[in-house]
């Protein structure tokens, strides 16, 4: 149980915080950092790319977690297990979007079922000067 509060703190935070939508009209003020967008764009369509910027053994939680998983806290991606990431059509999908910057080096997305039942997070951050995944929590279903 201690696990599973820092995981949801982040949603909770993250809805307190305005966010910047996938939509383009999202009218939002909050922008990007520099270079976060182009870095996005070519992680999702450059597999190698994608490889050279994980930091694995990458942490997070696997997709429909149980709670072992949770209570243990070791989880963590490894590279030979990694599938690939593709983007994601939000406007086709029933899944949005929130890309919300902490500071000019770490942004967190989520990504949440229009039901509101389901999410998963992903965190970006800059390590030697370029953008890389530092965690990835799969689809999971989210706390009430």
């Amino acid at each position: 149980m201690k696990y599973l509060l820092p995981i949801f703190i982040l949603f909770f935070l993250a809805c307190k915080n305005e966010t910047k939508n996938d939509t383009a009209d999202s009218g939002d003020s909050m922008q990007l950092p520099e270079g976060f967008s182009s870095f996005y764009q070519r992680f999702h369509a450059d597999s190698l790319f994608q490889m050279e910027h994980i930091t694995f053994p990458l942490q997070g939680l696997p997709d429909n977690t149980d709670r072992e998983t949770i209570d243990a806290g070791t989880f963590r991606w490894q590279k030979e297990d990694w599938n690939m990431m593709h983007p994601i059509d939000f406007q086709m999908s029933d899944y949005k979007r929130d890309l919300i910057p902490l500071t000019d080096e770490m942004v967190i997305e989520r990504i949440i079922h229009k039901n509101g039942q389901l999410g998963m997070v992903r965190r970006y951050a800059i390590i030697s000067s370029e953008w890389h995944l530092i965690y990835y929590a799969g689809v999971n279903r989210l706390a009430k």
